[in-house]
């Protein structure tokens, strides 16, 4: 008995969006971070340590959840 195959047509792909990002000049090294992540002007890769260049990548659109409340210490804010 065969598995069936899945093809992804027009109509079932996602949204997708383009954002900018760091990702890691080591060709090896698949780690990436959202540009709005960073903290320093020129970052380093968070696995191998190695220098990180900016690049753009395309990922699903996801809805935005509000409202969230964050627990510090004991209170809710």
């Amino acid at each position: 008995m065969s598995t069936p195959t899945s093809t992804v047509t027009e109509d079932q792909k996602p949204e997708v969006e383009q954002i900018e990002i760091w990702k890691c000049k080591e060709t090896d090294c698949k780690a990436w971070v959202r540009k709005e992540f960073v903290t320093e002007a020129l970052p380093t890769c968070p696995l191998c340590k190695n220098p990180m260049v900016r690049s753009y990548k395309h990922v699903p659109v996801t809805a935005k959840k509000g409202n969230k409340k964050f627990l510090v210490g004991k209170k809710r804010f």
